[in-house]
């Protein structure tokens, strides 16, 4: 009988448990979703508090193609 009320003990705490964790974690995961996803770049900037001091071009290939012009061709 001392078994029982020990495993009946065991099995609330560790449902007890689970269902804590569950709720923690739910609450978790909806705090970080995102509540709409912009689909524009213009939704992200705030009118006169984008300023761009530094501009240069970040080429991501560095493969060139170049074709040969010679000058005989007629226009």
């Amino acid at each position: 009988m001392e078994t029982d009320v020990l495993m009946i003990m065991i099995l609330f705490f560790v449902i007890g448990g689970g269902g804590i964790t569950a709720v923690v974690m739910y609450m978790e995961i909806k705090k970080h979703r995102p509540v709409k996803a912009a689909i524009d770049a213009d939704q992200y900037i705030v009118p006169g508090e984008t300023r761009m001091t530094n501009t240069e071009d970040a080429f991501l290939r560095t493969h060139e193609t170049r074709t040969r012009v010679t000058s005989g061709s007629k226009r």
